[in-house]
């Protein structure tokens, strides 16, 4: 793991303008995540909830056990699993 300090990492990024585009994808990603997550929150079906994370990312049902991903989609575990079996 590397550190280091505000300074020499706004320095860094500063520095070219590929630095400058690397930091405003990631900053753009970033937004288009929450984004993506705000709208999996809006939606009242816990079905529509999962299906819209299973589509978006179905990798993640094999690497996060299912109480974290209940809790992410603001549902029972019992819930998720009902969902995943029907």
């Amino acid at each position: 793991m590397r550190v280091t300090t505000k300074k020499t990492f706004t320095e860094f990024i500063n520095s070219s303008i590929d630095n400058l585009k690397l930091w405003s994808g990631i900053l753009e990603d970033l937004v288009l995540q929450q984004i993506e997550r705000e709208k999996d929150l809006l939606i009242n079906s816990p079905k529509e909830r999962y299906e819209r994370v299973l589509k978006r990312s179905p990798q993640l049902f094999q690497e996060i056990p299912n109480k974290h991903i209940a809790n992410y989609l603001r549902m029972s575990a019992e819930t998720l699993s009902r969902l995943k079996n029907s």
